[in-house]
């Protein structure tokens, strides 16, 4: 099986040009930082079905319940229930998929559009999900990563070469603005947005020790805050219930601002990737071991417990509510399951057969989404993306998409992306 080394792209961003690589964003979220934080048990290994089958084409209808998956070598549509492919993506380009390196996939508000980022052409992929096909590609600045939604005919992708942010209007595919966010003229950033937060945005960048205020409407930096003399910002959510940002920050304790005055108000021990429940109650710090849940509806942010994973390497988190109860699927990258997650009570429920991925080590990525009932995280290994039943908790298909598949997007209230 072909090693997928884009998995480990190191980036020299920490003060002194420390080498790290970064867990949950390697290469080209869920997970996701601008997501507006809105978004049993059996052994099926030897029982589950495989198949390379395209459904017979016909007429366009939408990609509604549909998932898109990328690989090195190929983009599809496929049907998460029958377990296989419905429709292969590049007959509509003119030059065949080599060595493509995904990031973000983001749909747009109405689901008709995705936009894909291909980081070896520095390059966004436009596809049209209701005719299921290719549109086009739309050229961003080097190093293209994490792609956002945060106003509505506005695609944001940040190009990590550039540290800055490239505008794509989502009806002509043209860039129509490029907002510089990082310090420096490098470095790897996010954006995080939310409905509660209107026209403003912030922006991390593992180069700079702080966080970044941006004017969406202006398309301007207004505002740095200062988190410390080092380090670097990977990391951010926002709390709408304590109105806190929460930031990821390579050079002590996690800070955490308080978004009416712009100010960092505390600080807490924990520290790692960082993934919100839709209703804004937890927040998951995932670590090597386990998931740290914090109280995010108050103003001193509680730690509530921790979910031991013994070294599974927890990297993506997927919340899903059930009969009233709040749990979170969790996609390992030190074992080929993926552990589910009563975070209401923060136990464990079990671990499900999910496949393996490239590398072993902990800041390789593993992403993963949920969507129409289904659990989906991608196995490159394997080449295929394991479809897990969310109410019976196992494992249904492996639908065969390539070697090196990394990516996916569920059409249909999907809760995430790739990173």
């Amino acid at each position: 099986m072909t090693t997928n080394t884009t998995r480990r792209k190191i980036l020299q961003s920490i003060g002194g040009g420390i080498s790290i690589a970064f867990a949950g964003c390697i290469g080209g979220d869920d997970d996701s930082s601008g997501d507006s934080n809105t978004n049993q048990n059996t052994d099926a290994q030897n029982e589950t079905p495989q198949s390379t089958e395209t459904v017979d084409q016909q007429s366009a209808s939408g990609s509604e319940g549909l998932l898109y998956a990328f690989a090195p070598e190929r983009a599809v549509v496929a049907d998460p229930a029958a377990g296989r492919i419905d429709t292969d993506l590049q007959t509509g380009m003119s030059e065949q998929l080599t060595g493509a390196s995904w990031g973000d996939v983001r749909a747009t508000d109405d689901e008709k559009k995705l936009f894909a980022v291909e980081d070896s052409g520095n390059r966004v992929g436009v596809f049209d999900t209701e005719q299921r096909e290719f549109r086009e590609w739309v050229s961003v600045g080097g190093g293209p990563t994490h792609a956002y939604n945060p106003v509505d005919g506005e695609i944001w992708v940040h190009a990590d070469d550039e540290g800055r942010l490239y505008v794509i209007d989502t009806d002509s595919h043209e860039v129509i603005e490029r907002v510089q966010t990082g310090l420096e003229v490098a470095g790897h950033g996010k954006l995080l947005h939310h409905d509660d937060l209107g026209r403003t945005a912030y922006a991390t960048n593992t180069n700079d020790a702080a966080v970044h205020v941006v004017d969406l409407e202006n398309y301007e930096r207004t505002e740095t805050i200062n988190l410390g003399d080092s380090g670097g910002t990977h990391y951010a959510y926002y709390g709408p219930q304590n109105e806190r940002l929460y930031v990821e920050y390579f050079g002590g304790n996690m800070p955490i601002v308080d978004t009416t005055t712009n100010e960092v108000v505390d600080r807490v021990e924990h520290t790692g990737s960082l993934k919100m429940s839709p209703d804004g109650e937890y927040l998951g710090v995932l670590q090597e071991n386990g998931i740290q849940f914090l109280d995010a509806t108050s103003e001193t942010s509680d730690h509530l417990g921790t979910v031991e994973l013994d070294n599974r390497g927890p990297d993506d988190l997927d919340y899903f509510r059930a009969d009233g109860t709040l749990y979170a699927f969790a996609a390992n990258t030190l074992s080929e399951e993926a552990s589910l997650i009563n975070v209401d009570e923060q136990s464990v429920v079990t671990h499900v057969q999910a496949g393996s991925i490239s590398q072993d080590g902990e800041h390789i990525h593993r992403s993963g989404t949920i969507g129409g009932g289904y659990y989906f995280t991608p196995s490159d290994a394997e080449g295929t993306v394991p479809v897990i039943d969310v109410e019976q908790r196992e494992l249904l298909h492996e639908i065969d998409v390539g070697d090196g598949v990394n990516t996916v997007s569920y059409i249909g209230n999907g809760n995430g992306a790739w990173y």
